[in-house]
């Protein structure tokens, strides 16, 4: 026998392994206890193999140092229970090196049967250390550990193990391992020697290779399990290398397994120091191992792989023993219960904070539902956690920019003002339904929001408010008018700057035709021989005596009908 079993924990009366420390939590890691995660999983423990599962089998025991065989039966119809069935050897026998009596129980092989498997099943992630299997018989000529971290969807092999690498796994390397997940074949545990007790311990981590870090992502996910696979794959047969198959031979050749230790705890990524037992599996035998973590760190789930419900302000990461990597809180304000982790949002602040709230509530809005939603702006006499911090924008639609949309909150560097309105570039008032001076119409189609007046300054009133703000009719002075003031009204002329607009043309009521006058330079419309602006003066070589001093023939003429005789006679030419 090669020596005692290592680190396998405290043996009691019944065979049952008791968990062993240390375990606890550290300044950063915590190390839930370990023990044999075969321990109250008798159920989930199958082998492909079983002798006299149909009926008695007879096998013998065989030694190279022994000239005669002995031979038994093998039973395993009924489970050991008590004296009557202890030729039951069915796998859960591994679990126990003896029974309640002190008596050596062992699982076996069907005789002569070489390509053998042995498979746990468990219920959550674990962590694996090592294997220590004890052989009733030879140890394995060849076998191989293998395992999965996806409840046996894949699988891949830990170590190979045989008597002759070389030849038995010829793709495998045999020489020493280089780094921990190295996969290797090596040869000293598949002697012929001894013939019966003889041991199997694979570690996961082995002391020879040191370790920088316990705590990495490549060593988590190299101790991860959720199913074990112990591949049994040749027998040593003492000199009989075919296996002659008649029943007398291969009763002599099988594999029988005392004990098996599946060395193991819970998988918390040191988030845990503890554990409990699955919803659904029996938990009530004693020194099981559970797989559902108690969480520390604000974590959660059954292997506490994720940080707990509003605490993704830190990446989730394994614990460190200097460093528990504890997840933190989100800062919502009181405005969101919900939030997210995003790693844009980590990076960009330097690692300080990767937050972002979900579902903002209160009319709030942003990374940390510190802002408030568009048309909505900050009461600065608020604390930022009330749920009416954020007030309704008070701008007309029609004349502010975007709709009605106010500055969210104060920022003198930037001119920004709670609630202030932005208006359009026409546009003026607190709330934006006024037109500026000189601009009227206002309207939501418009960029600009009003147009402009287009009044002609030397016509208008006021300068102030040239314009009807609804019509657009520019205010007027005493003799202009038109829409823009523009145009003197008729018998006025020269639009100017003076008090009244436009001067009155003044013709002279004999020598004009009218009071009307080009507007241009007010030149009325004189009659023949009389000139000047307002046609008072006569065209040289003329002259034009007063009326009160002149006699004219007509005055003293008679009127005649048109047929008077008296008429002179005209003459047809």
């Amino acid at each position: 026998m090669q020596g005692p079993h290592l680190g396998v924990g405290t043996r009691v009366s019944s065979g049952a392994e008791l968990p062993s420390g240390p375990h606890g939590c550290t300044e950063g890691s915590c190390y839930p206890a370990t023990g044999n995660l075969l321990i109250g999983r008798a159920i989930n423990l199958t082998a492909t193999s079983t002798c006299g599962l149909e009926g008695p089998e007879h096998y013998c025991i065989v030694s190279h140092l022994q000239e005669s065989d002995k031979c038994f039966q093998c039973n395993s119809q009924d489970r050991y229970d008590d004296v009557r069935h202890r030729m039951s050897h069915r796998v859960d026998n591994v679990m126990y090196l003896t029974d309640r009596r002190g008596e050596l129980t062992w699982w076996q092989s069907v005789n002569g049967q070489e390509s053998v498997s042995i498979r746990l099943n468990l219920e959550a992630e674990f962590h694996f250390t090592h294997l220590i299997m004890k052989f009733k018989t030879f140890r394995p000529a060849a076998m191989l550990i293998e395992r999965s971290a996806d409840f046996g969807r894949t699988w891949r092999p830990y170590r190979y193990f045989a008597y002759n690498c070389t030849k038995t796994f010829p793709a495998v390397p045999a020489n020493g391992l280089q780094r921990i997940n190295d996969i290797i074949c090596e040869e000293r545990y598949s002697d012929i020697e001894p013939s019966t007790e003889g041991e199997v311990i694979y570690k996961v981590l082995d002391p020879a290779i040191h370790v920088k870090d316990p705590y990495s992502l490549e060593i988590q996910e190299l101790l991860r399990i959720t199913n074990l696979r112990i591949n049994l794959t040749k027998l040593h047969t003492l000199g009989d290398n075919l296996l002659d198959r008649r029943p007398d031979v291969l009763q002599k050749y099988y594999y029988a397994l005392y004990e098996l230790v599946v060395r193991g705890s819970c998988f918390c990524y040191g988030h845990a120091s503890e554990c409990a037992p699955v919803p659904g599996v029996d938990a009530r035998e004693h020194g099981m191992i559970h797989g559902r973590c108690v969480c520390k760190h604000n974590t959660e789930g059954l292997n506490c792989e994720r940080c707990r419900h509003f605490h993704n302000d830190l990446p989730w990461s394994p614990a460190e023993p200097q460093n528990p990597h504890t997840c933190r809180e989100c800062e919502c304000n009181s405005h969101s219960s919900q939030c997210h982790f995003d790693m844009a949002v980590f990076l960009a602040t330097g690692n300080v904070s990767g937050g972002v709230c979900d579902g903002c509530l209160h009319n709030t809005m942003g990374r940390s539902c510190d802002l408030c939603e568009p048309f909505y702006y900050k009461d600065p006499r608020r604390d930022l956690r009330d749920p009416q911090v954020c007030i309704a924008c008070d701008c007309d639609p029609v004349g502010s920019l975007e709709g009605g949309v106010c500055d969210g909150h104060s920022d003198l560097d930037t001119g920004m003002i709670a609630g202030q309105c932005r208006c359009k570039a026409n546009v003026k008032g607190t709330r934006c339904d006024d037109c500026k001076e000189g601009y009227y119409g206002l309207s939501q189609d418009d960029p600009l929001g009003c147009q402009p007046c287009n009044c002609d300054p030397r016509g208008i009133i006021r300068m102030g408010a040239p314009c009807d703000q609804i019509s657009g009719d520019c205010s007027c002075k005493r003799y202009v008018t038109g829409r823009h003031c523009n145009q003197c009204l008729p018998e006025y002329w020269g639009l100017s700057n003076d008090l009244g607009g436009c001067r009155s043309c003044d013709c002279d009521f004999g020598g004009a035709f009218s009071n009307r006058c080009m507007v241009e330079n007010g030149q009325c419309d004189c009659r023949r021989h009389l000139i000047g602006r307002q046609c008072s003066e006569v065209q040289p070589g003329y002259f034009c005596a007063p009326l009160d001093f002149s006699k004219y023939e007509a005055e003293d003429a008679t009127g005649h009908a048109p047929d008077d005789s008296s008429l002179p006679v005209r003459r047809a030419l």
